[in-house]
């Protein structure tokens, strides 16, 4: 596609490359997806994403910093101090999320309505970014209550299956692995633990070429 649009000029090959990069990495493709990244603001920030899902922390902290990369690097406090407020619906909703699960970890009574309202736009507005979303939720249902969570983490991912979401996957599965141990399902837990560890092994690790120094 970035080659179809080397005519339309170089914006359009960047915005192109953009789609084919940042589709990859929604998919777990992460060494595939930097391939296709371009050097443009939000080619960088999913950049960042991709290296703090690899554990390439701080790599990830040398390029474009919010608030999601903070809920990737698992710093609720971080995260919380890099939300912004966005004229989109589908942003607000999710920083509306990240909030919540930010104080969740941190021990704060986050707003259940504000989640809600929150899950119930992105799922009016764009069905999978409701799974994005759901993601977040049940992450923080896992930090308030593991064995509570196993519905949430269900959901999110079946949601997940359903649109072809696998970034987060490795994650929830191993969420879902220890939820199942605290209830006792000590097989099912070992089932899930190795269905975490596969995923993470089909996310072939990023080695970036250069980085901005910190």
């Amino acid at each position: 596609m970035p080659d179809l649009a080397k005519a339309a000029g170089e914006a359009a090959r960047q915005q192109a490359a953009w789609a084919v990069g940042s589709s990859l990495f929604w998919r777990g493709r992460f060494s595939d997806a930097r391939e296709w990244l371009p050097d443009s603001a939000e080619g960088q920030t999913c950049l960042g994403w991709a290296l703090a899902l690899r554990g390439e922390r701080e790599a990830a902290l040398a390029l474009p910093r919010n608030a999601m990369l903070h809920f990737f690097l698992d710093d609720p406090s971080a995260c919380l101090r890099w939300l912004a407020t966005h004229p989109d619906s589908s942003k607000t909703a999710h920083a509306a999320l990240l909030r919540y699960w930010a104080q969740t970890c941190l021990g704060e009574q986050p707003d259940e309505t504000a989640a809600q309202t929150a899950l119930a736009t992105l799922r009016r507005e764009a069905p999978c970014d409701e799974a994005r979303g759901l993601a977040i939720y049940a992450e923080a249902a896992f930090r308030r209550q593991p064995l509570y969570a196993l519905p949430h983490l269900d959901h999110a991912l079946d949601l997940f299956t359903r649109f072809g979401l696998h970034y987060l996957e490795a994650r929830l599965l191993d969420r879902k692995s220890q939820a199942l141990a605290a209830a006792g399902l000590l097989d099912e837990a070992r089932r899930f633990q190795r269905a975490a560890a596969q995923a993470r092994r089909h996310q072939a690790p990023v080695v970036p070429a250069s980085l901005p120094a910190a």
